[in-house]
């Protein structure tokens, strides 16, 4: 079974290039579920212009059956921060209720890591035993 989510970070995420963003959200989607001493946990990295439902475009890696099947593995895969899927991105509204549009921030493969931290921690996931992406 999939799921999809959103994690609201409360706390401002400074960025690499000093600048602040408010309320970062980060959209993800999970296969399986996660149970801490049967799990084996997959994080998956999509591309920028892909979305975080893995089991949409990668059907046949991840999903009920598939290689990676959902009894034996918990798999999260999150949107990047400056995506347009979901997470915090141009298409956000700022603190002053206006999209970002082409003010929105640049973002560095850091920050996005950090984005993706913030969630594994929020998902009380102590460990991933295996990152993969396009």
């Amino acid at each position: 079974m999939e799921n999809g989510f959103q994690y609201l970070v409360q706390d401002d995420f400074r960025l690499e290039n000093g600048d602040v963003l408010k309320e970062v959200r980060i959209t993800y989607h999970t296969i399986g579920t996660f149970q801490p001493n049967r799990s084996k946990v997959i994080w998956v990295c999509h591309a920028l212009t892909g979305s975080s439902d893995v089991a949409d475009w990668w059907s046949g890696l991840f999903g009920n059956k598939a290689y990676f099947d959902d009894e034996s593995y918990f798999v999260v895969c999150a949107n990047c921060i400056g995506s347009c899927y979901g997470s915090t991105g141009p298409l956000s509204v700022d603190e002053s209720a206006n999209h970002y549009f082409t003010e929105f921030p640049l973002v560095t493969t850091r920050d996005m890591a950090r984005a993706h931290e913030l969630l594994r921690i929020q998902l009380r996931i102590p460990e991933i035993d295996l990152l993969i992406g396009p």
